[in-house]
């Protein structure tokens, strides 16, 4: 009886320094769910204009007014824009589960 009355203080101390850890743990947590929402959009932002490169590039090639850069250029663009695009939507997916998990564990 004597050691668990010596023990009681210790442990109400652990427990508070785990339930003021897990706050902060939570804090960081909702931070890094934002951040795939704002990687997200400023990749779908930026694969818009990649993707209006793109066709600018390849209405250059149709009308005939090109040089070989701009060949390559088109080239390489397109399938870029396609997996910016990808990786912008795969963000936001992360997000959207990243959150619903959070929402779960409330």
């Amino acid at each position: 009886m004597v050691n668990e009355d010596i023990e009681l203080p210790e442990l109400k101390e652990l427990y508070d320094e785990l339930w003021s850890d897990g706050r902060n743990l939570i804090k960081d947590m909702n931070r890094s769910i934002y951040v795939y929402l704002f990687a997200g959009f400023i990749t779908l932002v930026f694969s818009a204009i990649i993707i209006g490169t793109a066709i600018s590039d390849w209405n250059k090639i149709l009308t005939g007014t090109t040089t070989e850069f701009t060949y390559f250029y088109a080239i390489m663009e397109t399938p870029g824009a396609i997996l910016y695009v990808a990786f912008g939507v795969f963000f936001i997916y992360w997000y959207t589960k990243n959150w619903k998990e959070r929402l779960r564990i409330k």
